[in-house]
């Protein structure tokens, strides 16, 4: 029997006053979800650990059942997602395009949401940069909307992913990030986390490239069109993430006995299923978010048959949490409900909805709450009789389980 395994990113929630005290989950009318809900069983899930907000790179290796300790953070597997050459001389890391003011400050971590065709115009000028420090070369990356990757590659120095971001939302602890309450708006400096040269050469190599960067940006003819129109200024990255090469781990194939494939969005999503050996099924990132949703439903039925094992990576309502906006993150679901769960609910496969991580409204960022997590099993469809929510805890048969725990679980199950 085919395992068909959903991802909704940061869907999970707390109770929001606009929602008359519910969650998203809660106040949705998603009567496709609720019907699968119905036959399955449930528990309750920390991605990592109880006490870590994660961004969703690490959640997603946890949750597809590996040890964080051979991670080597989330600036590889993006860039290697994105296509860019990663080698265990480069050093990777996530970026933001934002917006800044005369004084450093941030005014917004994602430069008003500019749009993918911007950023890529921004990414010629950004390309066209002389880093000037001997040895070192670097190669930037626009992906979706105002994310992006960049890569340093070094001939004669090592490099070190032990540095600090140069972003406000995260903090590095590690290997990993995680998100943190904003303390001021101050653009940081990188600084290095332990001794080394390396660290230390890093520190310097990446910050003379943000101070590139603005100045270039700052004299964009893109930029000043924007300002004209009233738009925020892409006028900085923000860099965060730092990794020196790929983990080293087994697929996830040879590992479980299946042939697998995945379904994403986004290209973290994509470096980390790629690493682990997963065949792409191509999704063409259709801007009408119901038609995108439609067709992810449509390469799932189509491609079913053929693969032991489908990951789907539904993005879409993780953004209005970053946002603040409980109104629209309960939109979104609704329309992932109408337009996927109604086209796989009966779906001739075992079927585990998940979420990555909470992105609570009221926070406007990632937080350690437990998600939620359940099962339909094609021959036993009786399921625990509650709501597929935040409020399942020990009310549901699977208890309160560990991300590296899960597929472990459902496997199981299984056999």
């Amino acid at each position: 029997m085919p395992l068909l395994f959903v991802i909704l990113d940061g869907a999970a929630d707390r109770k929001s006053s606009v929602l008359n005290d519910m969650t998203p989950f809660q106040s949705a009318s998603t009567p496709n979800l609720r019907q699968l809900a119905s036959e399955s069983i449930k528990g309750m899930m920390y991605p990592i650990g109880a006490g870590i907000a994660p961004e969703s790179d690490a959640a997603v290796f946890s949750i597809l059942g590996y040890d964080m300790s051979s991670y080597t953070g989330r600036g590889p597997l993006e860039a290697y997602g994105a296509g860019l050459k990663i080698t265990d001389r480069s050093v990777a890391f996530r970026c933001n395009f934002a917006t800044i003011d005369a004084d450093r400050n941030i005014v917004d971590r994602r430069a008003g949401r500019i749009e993918t065709k911007d950023a890529k115009a921004l990414q010629k000028e950004i390309n066209r940069i002389n880093l000037g420090i001997d040895g070192i070369r670097f190669r930037f990356r626009a992906t979706v909307g105002h994310r992006g990757v960049c890569v340093f590659y070094s001939r004669k120095k090592n490099l070190s992913a032990n540095v600090s971001n140069a972003d406000i939302g995260y903090v590095k602890k590690g290997n990993i990030s995680v998100a943190e309450e904003i303390a001021n708006n101050a653009l940081p400096k990188v600084v290095p986390l332990d001794d080394s040269d390396a660290a230390a050469n890093t520190a310097r190599i990446v910050n003379a490239f943000i101070d590139k960067v603005i100045d270039r940006l700052s004299k964009s003819e893109l930029n000043s069109r924007r300002e004209e129109e009233e738009l925020l200024k892409a006028n900085a990255l923000l860099l965060r993430d730092a990794g020196v090469g790929l983990p080293k781990v087994e697929s996830f194939e040879s590992r479980r006995k299946m042939k697998c494939a995945f379904i994403a969005e986004m290209p973290v999503e994509m470096g980390i299923a790629k690493l682990l050996g997963m065949a792409p099924i191509k999704l063409k990132v259709l801007k009408n978010k119901k038609r995108r949703y439609k067709k992810m439903a449509e390469l799932v039925n189509q491609n079913i048959g053929n693969y032991d094992f489908i990951y789907v990576h539904i993005k879409g309502p993780d953004e209005p949490g970053h946002d603040g906006d409980a109104k629209l993150k309960k939109k979104i679901l609704e329309e992932v409900d109408e337009n996927f769960f109604s086209g796989i609910k009966m779906l001739n496969a075992d079927i585990c909805v998940t979420c990555d991580h909470a992105t609570p409204c009221t926070l406007k960022s990632h937080s350690s709450d437990p998600v939620p997590v359940m099962v339909r099993y094609v021959d036993s469809k009786s399921g625990d009789p509650i709501n597929f929510d935040e409020e399942i805890d020990s009310k549901g048969s699977m208890g309160v389980i560990n991300g590296n725990q899960l597929i472990d679980n459902v496997i199981k199950r299984r056999l």
